[in-house]
C-alpha cells in the first residue's frame, strides 16, 4: 500500500471509522469506549495493590489504544480495566472490615483488660 523503501504500516492497529463524525466518508459517529481511569485512580486508594496497580496500567493503555486509532482495543483494554477496578474496589472494602473486625474484636472480646490492671496494682502497693 505504501511506496517501496518506505516504512510498513502496523499489521495489528488500523485506523478505525467507528468515531468518525458524520462529516467523515464512512463514519456512523458512535461514541467512543470508555477507558475507566478515574475508576481505576480511586481503585489505588485500596489495599489490593497488584491488581488496583494493574487496572490502572490497562486504563492507560484503553486510553493510548484510543488516541491511536484502535477502537476495538481500546473497549477491550477499558472493559478488562473497569473489571480489575471493581475487583479491587470490592476487595479493598472487604479487607477494611476484616482488618477492622479483627483488631477492635479483639479489644471488645477479652474485656477492657481490668483484671490485668488489677494485678498491676496489687504489684504496686
Amino acid at each position: 500500500s505504501g511506496h517501496p523503501g518506505s516504512p510498513r504500516g502496523s499489521l495489528s492497529r488500523h485506523p478505525s471509522s467507528q468515531l468518525a463524525g458524520s462529516g467523515v466518508e464512512g463514519g456512523e459517529g458512535t461514541q467512543k469506549p470508555r477507558d475507566y481511569i478515574i475508576l481505576a485512580i480511586l481503585s489505588c486508594f485500596c489495599p489490593m495493590w497488584p491488581v488496583n496497580i494493574v487496572a490502572f496500567a490497562y486504563a492507560v493503555m484503553s486510553r493510548n489504544s484510543l488516541q491511536q486509532g484502535d477502537v476495538d482495543g481500546a473497549q477491550r483494554l477499558g472493559r478488562v480495566a473497569k473489571l480489575l477496578s471493581i475487583v479491587a474496589l470490592v476487595g479493598g472494602v472487604l479487607i477494611i472490615i476484616a482488618s477492622c473486625v479483627i483488631n477492635l474484636g479483639g479489644e471488645w472480646g477479652s474485656g477492657t483488660g481490668r483484671e490485668e490492671w488489677k494485678g498491676w496494682q496489687g504489684q504496686l502497693y
